[in-house]
């Protein structure tokens, strides 16, 4: 399994580039890890739609105190990852497949808008952080691990994130894009593993080669993808999972 890079992208080192997280003790760094871990179990439905959940639960579950899980479950909130119910607890947000493709609209032009930035501004170290990205994604795809392939398209996404020097629009595609890797897991995840690696191979190629034209190309010919696999989604009425109790 690749490392993983959790970015704060709230943070600014001074010149537009957003700062990786911390990886000391401090609450701020603990809130990251707490937030990376449940987005990951809600992307890969561990934590299934519709689950009611507390904060002693996920403390125990991620062996942290309670003030980096609250953290982390109020900014799962104000992505639509969790709904908070005062009195009442806390719910993972149902998964209804007819909200795809409106995800996919308001991500659309922020890829292409950050893949363009990235491919002209990133950095040495980043572009090999890509390259070596795409390999541990092709590996999860030979393998058939669709939770590391999960995984590295996160960290790509994060990889971007920073290249890019762009932090209001990557704080907006951020949730777009967990959204969207949660509708993959549930509906495509088993099926289309192959052809999602050989998309984003081909972008993380073409931004670490510095080509802008081609990243932006290659962003949209992922979107267009992703659509398609919304529009079968709408097509066949499939019904989203019955929620956990």
């Amino acid at each position: 399994m690749a490392p993983e890079h959790t970015v704060a992208t709230a943070l600014d080192n001074g010149n537009g580039r957003p700062v990786a997280a911390d990886d000391g003790g401090n609450e701020e760094s603990r809130a990251a890890r707490a937030y990376r871990a449940l987005e990951e179990q809600i992307v890969t439905l561990r934590l299934a739609p519709g689950a009611a959940i507390t904060e002693n639960r996920l403390a125990a579950l991620l062996e942290m105190g309670r003030t980096p899980i609250r953290e982390a479950i109020q900014r799962l909130a104000w992505e639509g990852l969790v709904t908070i119910r005062p009195r009442l607890g806390i719910l993972v947000a149902d998964i209804n497949p007819g909200d795809f493709g409106r995800v996919l609209d308001a991500r659309h032009a922020l890829e292409l808008l950050l893949t363009g930035a990235a491919a002209h501004l990133a950095s040495r170290t980043e572009r090999d952080r890509l390259a070596d990205c795409a390999r541990a994604m092709r590996d999860a795809a030979a393998r058939g691990d669709v939770e590391d392939f999960m995984r590295q398209d996160k960290t790509f996404d994060e990889i971007v994130a920073v290249a890019a020097c762009n932090p209001f629009a990557a704080r907006v595609v951020a949730p777009l894009q967990t959204h969207s890797r949660r509708f993959w897991f549930r509906y495509f995840g088993e099926t289309d593993l192959n052809s999602a690696a050989w998309h984003h191979m081909e972008l993380m190629q073409a931004i670490a080669d510095g080509d802008v034209a081609a990243a932006r190309g290659k962003a949209d010919d992922l979107m267009h993808y992703l659509r398609r696999q919304a529009m079968t989604l709408a097509s066949t009425g499939i019904q989203a999972p019955v929620s956990a109790s």
